[in-house]
């Protein structure tokens, strides 16, 4: 009895010992550093018109963004973003506030994101919008520090006239 209760015994402790998960060096992270710190978001989206489409700015657009900001913890990120956006109607160049929300998941993990701000029109400043954006994601991370990225939302832009999209984002992230 005593030669059963220590082989059992053994077999616990040993199971216990060896069920620890290992890290190998080429198994990629599942999720991006938690740590406070500068980060970069660089994103291709483009957008469908709803509603009305006859006037400019308002049946599609498609371009690129860069954001950079800081993440404040493993879940939250706050920056500043700008690009070009060539529309039916011409290019508008954006200046924003970007918001995510990020929940930690493997192997894809989650996000919601908010982008208010300007759409400058260079051409004829007049004509130049308030945009409000928002939108959900997933995000899938390649190393501690990169990730990509690809999320949908909804789009409105307002000047006299008041246009709405359905956006789709895709890029890339980096945290420092």
């Amino acid at each position: 009895m005593k030669n059963l209760l220590l082989s059992i015994l053994l077999i616990w402790i040993s199971t216990a010992l060896f069920s620890q998960e290992c890290e190998y060096p080429n198994k990629p992270f599942m999720t991006l550093s938690s740590e406070p710190g500068y980060v970069t978001i660089n994103e291709l989206s483009a957008g469908i018109g709803l509603g009305e489409t006859g006037p400019d700015y308002s049946k599609s657009f498609f371009g690129f963004t860069t954001i950079h900001g800081y993440q404040i913890n493993k879940r939250f990120t706050t920056s500043g973003g700008t690009g070009i956006l060539f529309y039916n109607g011409g290019a508008l160049m954006p200046l924003f506030i970007d918001v995510r929300f990020r929940f930690y998941f493997k192997p894809v993990s989650p996000y919601l994101w908010e982008q208010t701000g300007v759409l400058l029109n260079f051409s004829d400043f007049q004509n130049s919008k308030f945009f409000v954006a928002l939108g959900a994601g997933g995000q899938y991370a390649f190393s501690k520090n990169l990730a990509a990225n690809l999320g949908i939302g909804g789009m409105i832009q307002s000047n006299r006239l008041r246009d709405s999209f359905i956006v789709v984002k895709g890029g890339v992230t980096y945290v420092f």
